[in-house]
């Protein structure tokens, strides 16, 4: 899963992440890691920080230094101590962005000058699973997208296929990149821009989608088209998936066979 760019930390800084429902921060600190952001006194989430640069639980004032290690027991230092560090999870780099899971996929574009201009969270009625479905779906793009992509230039959109363990890459004929992290990451690269988004369940019938939206600072005369194209279509695929009654399981293509095959393999299928 898509965690951050990397310029969005600075040394010795931390993010609470909104895709793990705040539970885990990521943090650099000597390098990138996912450090949890619950108390293991009473579970309560650890949402502030005194001014020594440490995490403190709000609950009875535990707190915890940036890399999860335990430093006061606040109100409860005489009966109950903190001893126990928060858990460490590894993250993974690839092209400037950061991620839970390694990725592989081999592309020449440089990510590296991109900025964030917006982070949001989109709902949409249906199965997230739906979501990932319509990214990899090329076909639709012609009906459901008739004259979006044209505006940029991407009048063809023929693609090229590579598949990973977790993921797939769509490399566009003319100029575009539409990769994807199962199960959860969509990454739309057309120069200048860069749109992640994020499709997690809300509930047994919704979904929370994490909306990124990236400038390359070295192409800011294209942004304004390039945010308006992505966010017809993103509009256009929510529509879509909302009247997707179901996660479907036949007459699929190979891309979407692909997917399934991956949630099959890690029980969420």
């Amino acid at each position: 899963m898509f965690l951050a760019h990397t310029t969005s930390l600075k040394e010795n800084s931390y993010q609470v992440l909104d895709q793990y429902d705040k539970k885990k921060v990521l943090v650099n600190s000597s390098g990138y890691k996912l450090v949890s952001n619950v108390c293991p006194h009473q579970l309560s989430l650890i949402s502030t920080t005194n001014g020594h640069g440490n995490r403190v639980c709000p609950y009875h004032n535990w707190s915890f230094t940036i890399d999860g290690l335990p430093y006061t027991s606040g109100r409860t230092e005489y009966y109950c101590k903190n001893l126990k560090p928060l858990s460490v999870d590894q993250t993974y780099t690839w092209n400037s962005l950061l991620f839970d899971c390694p990725v592989t996929f081999n592309v020449q574009e440089n990510f590296d000058n991109m900025v964030l201009m917006e982070s949001r969270i989109d709902t949409v009625n249906s199965d997230f699973r739906n979501v990932m479905d319509i990214f990899l779906d090329v076909d639709h793009i012609q009906s459901i997208h008739a004259g979006v992509y044209d505006q940029i230039g991407i009048t063809d959109t023929t693609v090229n296929w590579t598949y990973t363990k977790n993921g797939s890459l769509q490399e566009v004929s003319q100029g575009a990149l539409w990769l994807a992290v199962y199960p959860y990451t969509m990454i739309e690269w057309q120069k200048g821009s860069l749109f992640i988004t994020v499709a997690m369940p809300k509930d047994n019938n919704n979904s929370k989608v994490h909306v990124f939206k990236y400038m390359d600072k070295h192409y800011k005369d294209t942004w304004e088209l390039n945010e308006k194209v992505w966010e017809t279509a993103w509009t256009q695929d929510k529509a879509q998936a909302e009247i997707i009654t179901k996660f479907p399981h036949r007459n699929l293509e190979p891309q979407k066979q692909h997917y399934r095959e991956f949630l099959r393999l890690h029980g969420t299928y």
